[in-house]
């Protein structure tokens, strides 16, 4: 594990404190959820008294993780003495709603694994190179002497096997397999965890892939592929919002296509756009538009009328293709 210039003085801590906020983003996935339970089950294991929260509901795929019942949506009573650690956000806006009350604390331990993370911890724990941040949870706990056991292993099988597209993205490394295999250990079922977090779709999903897939575009010679949904549809369909999760990557996985784009229209000023990629590093692209995320897949939010964002994203979509190396 790479280690940083905080991440002693961020095991002091963990190991002193009695007390901890748990905070994970926005739009909870299952990196951030598998995350947050695991940081919660292994401290809470040493003795610790922890509060976990997200802005946003789980995802009901995730629902089966030991914990996911006692995430919290808000805080009225936040005390700013008590540390808060705050997991897989790049920056301090993921954290939406809960940003002006967790922002407070006099101590704020930021672990994360994105390549775009603005470091805004009073302590820092990023590890660019960590296939996902509960690759990055899973050593923290070790140090601390936690002892894995079936939950934590769950929670953690599923923080890391999202992030890497069920082991099929290039963040894959070596050191990702070594630390499964310590997860597998603990008599985990990956075929069962698979088929619920990767396979299993409710029919909404499916109505909702339907839309997604009428409003399919080409361009760039075909090395672009975009699809545009809205609050609208989604609504018609029955789906919930987790159940955009997935979508985009229909664009990409069409034969020739080297860059994929989802539109989501939440409503006439806000537009959700999620980018996913072959060879591309849309971090990059995302970072331009002040969205972040991974090479292979990253997202930006544009408070602009659809058609200004669509015009915006696809003029620095052409750029970045053309500049691509032949």
């Amino acid at each position: 594990m790479a280690r940083t210039v905080d991440q002693d003085k961020i095991i002091d801590i963990l190991q002193e404190a009695d007390y901890l906020y748990l905070v994970s983003h926005m739009q909870p996935d299952g990196d951030s959820v598998g995350s947050l339970l695991a940081m919660g089950e292994g401290l809470r294991r040493l003795g610790k008294q922890v509060r976990m929260f997200t802005p946003g509901k789980i995802p009901r795929k995730y629902s089966f993780l030991q914990g996911a019942d006692q995430v919290e949506h808000d805080i009225a009573d936040c005390n700013p003495e008590i540390t808060a650690v705050i997991l897989d956000s790049s920056d301090a806006d993921r954290l939406g709603v809960l940003k002006e009350s967790f922002m407070e604390c006099r101590t704020i331990i930021n672990i994360d694994h994105h390549v775009t993370n603005q470091w805004f911890g009073t302590l820092n724990l990023v590890d660019s190179n960590a296939s996902a941040t509960g690759e990055i949870v899973f050593h923290l706990l070790k140090e601390l002497g936690v002892v894995m056991n079936y939950d934590l292993a769950v929670a953690l099988y599923v923080a890391i096997s999202t992030d890497t597209g069920s082991f099929k993205y290039d963040n894959t490394t070596p050191e990702t397999h070594r630390v499964i295999a310590e997860l597998l250990a603990e008599d985990l079922s990956p075929g069962v965890i698979s088929q619920r977090i990767f396979d299993e779709r409710p029919l909404s999903f499916y109505i909702l892939l339907k839309e997604a897939i009428s409003s399919l575009e080409m361009y760039g010679g075909r090395r672009i592929a975009i699809m545009t949904l809205s609050r609208d549809i989604r609504l018609r369909s029955g789906a919930s919002t987790d159940e955009l999760d997935g979508i985009v990557n229909y664009t990409r996985n069409i034969e020739g296509v080297e860059l994929g784009i989802l539109f989501y229209v939440e409503n006439e000023q806000e537009v959700k756009v999620g980018f996913r990629s072959k060879t591309m590093d849309v971090s990059i692209l995302a970072g331009r538009l002040n969205g972040g995320g991974h090479p292979r897949a990253a997202g930006c939010r544009i408070y602009e009328d659809y058609q200004a964002v669509k015009s915006k994203v696809m003029s620095e979509s052409l750029q970045m293709l053309k500049d691509l190396p032949d």
